[in-house]
């Protein structure tokens, strides 16, 4: 095993390789010190070490606590403490319980195991999930509570941490939010060479006879163990696994730099600058709160640090359809986005009338519109459709997602003024997300194919199996 603070076990003539995790600790109470500066507005303080900190790295599937969302709030991936090993058989297991779903990964750890950090990171990267460096607080559960159910929590990105073996999970990230309040760092790898010398200790019985003595008996009584620990530097071979890795992911310099010239007592937390240049963070937080729970979409906030909306931006899919009555005398093209972000448990849906010739925005008569699943019969109902405000639905994801399960289309019917009722209105048009312009990226971003594990998980039993029986 081998982990960012670098322990070497010779006992057993086992191995193990660390990044110096108890030097960590004690550095994320310390205010930043590190060339290049801190990120904007970072406290001075420094990062806080959870309560947890050194405990096993946990993994919770956390509902968003907030009433604004209720009862589709975002979903997330709590990751919090120490990597150990068994922490990417763990990650997985949570993965494969949460049906599929590419929700963000949330992580806050002062790093350890190597090993089952990048492969955390592989697992992070080949379901194309996010990763966000925040910490995550869990609702308490009410002592006369019969049940707690999912757990509820909140995010708050400020004192958050991620270092050492950590930033290998992090570069696993198809997208890597970090914000300006939390905090990535780096330093050089050790290794802690821990020997062990064991001396067992035996009653003997003897006998002396003409000089000479004979051994009559021997019966073990117990061991006395002695622990000898000294640092040295790790292996080249552990430096280039990293370096190799690190590649892999699309990460660059100046971490490795980093890496190698920061003491192992020490750390550097990584600037904004020396983040965007190594593409270790690829989004920033402008909140204290990346989960957007009070507004729409839902989901990870966050703004591209390379100035390309759509890295970070919701997923959108258009759809159009030309409406079979003229509007004022124009012919006229009914206008659909779907819009949903990573994490979220609802897709945003607008529609627009617009000119079919000049493209601009169109009243419509009526009182509103439906829109309606088909063959589902999922139906919802918004306002009137004006110039000055497109209409506005909140669709849960569930219902989108059998959607592109049946192959099914949507339908707007729009609704007949009750003030006059025998005034005409459009007639109903049929779009198709699947279809739709982005379509096939937002559906397979939000109704991603449950992996093997998963599938089988939730297979009938067979008719052969007694226990179907």
């Amino acid at each position: 095993m081998r982990t960012m603070s670098s322990v070497r076990f010779r006992s057993l003539s086992a191995r193990r390789f660390l990044f110096c995790a108890a030097s960590l600790l004690a550095a994320l109470v310390l205010s930043v010190a590190a060339a290049g500066g801190p990120l904007p507005s970072r406290a001075a303080a420094g990062p806080h070490a959870a309560p947890n900190a050194a405990a096993p790295m946990r993994f919770v599937k956390v509902l968003d606590d907030n009433p604004a969302c209720r009862p589709d709030c975002p979903e997330w991936i709590s990751a919090e403490g120490k990597i150990v090993t068994g922490s990417a058989d763990a990650l997985e297991r949570t993965l494969n319980a949460a049906g599929g779903r590419r929700l963000p990964i949330v992580i806050n750890s002062a790093g350890g195991a190597i090993e089952d950090a990048m492969a955390m990171g592989r697992l992070i990267r080949a379901r194309r999930l996010a990763v966000v460096v925040a910490h995550t607080t869990l609702s308490p559960c009410a002592k006369s509570a019969k049940t707690c159910g999912e757990a509820k929590g909140v995010t708050d990105a400020r004192g958050a941490y991620c270092a050492s073996a950590c930033t290998l999970a992090l570069a696993g990230g198809v997208e890597r939010y970090v914000s300006p309040q939390s905090y990535v760092g780096v330093h050089q790898m050790t290794e802690v060479v821990r020997q062990t010398q064991v001396m067992k200790l035996y009653k003997v019985h003897y006998l002396k006879f003409a000089g000479i003595k004979l051994e009559l008996s021997r019966h073990f009584v117990g061991e006395q163990k002695s622990t000898t620990t000294a640092k040295l530097a790790a292996d080249d071979s552990v430096d280039y696994d990293v370096a190799d890795y690190f590649a892999e992911m699309g990460v660059a310099d100046p971490v490795m730099k980093l890496t190698m010239t920061t003491p192992p007592k020490s750390i550097h937390w990584m600037s904004a600058e020396e983040l965007r240049l190594s593409r270790l963070a690829t989004a920033w937080v402008d909140r204290a709160n990346p989960i957007l729970a009070d507004a729409e979409p839902r989901g990870l906030a966050g703004s591209a640090i390379d100035a390309k909306p759509s890295s970070t931006s919701p997923f959108v899919a258009k759809a159009s359809a030309p409406l079979a009555d003229p509007v004022n005398g124009h012919r006229a093209t009914l206008e659909a986005t779907f819009a949903y972000r990573r994490g979220g448990a609802t897709v945003t849906t607008t529609l627009a009338a617009r000119d079919a010739d000049t493209g601009a925005a169109l009243d419509l008569p009526g009182a509103g519109a439906f829109l309606i699943f088909y063959p589902q019969g999922a139906e919802f109902r918004s306002g009137r459709l004006d110039a000055e405000a497109p209409a506005r639905f909140s669709l849960p994801l569930r219902s989108l997602c059998k959607l592109k399960r049946s192959g099914g289309s949507a339908i707007v019917s729009f609704i007949a003024d009750p003030s006059a009722p025998g005034a005409p209105h459009p007639a109903p048009v049929e779009l198709r997300p699947l279809a739709a312009e982005g379509g096939s990226a937002l559906f397979d971003e939000a109704c991603p194919p449950k992996p093997v594990a998963a599938r089988a998980a939730d297979a009938p039993p067979a008719a052969s199996d007694p226990k179907s029986r």
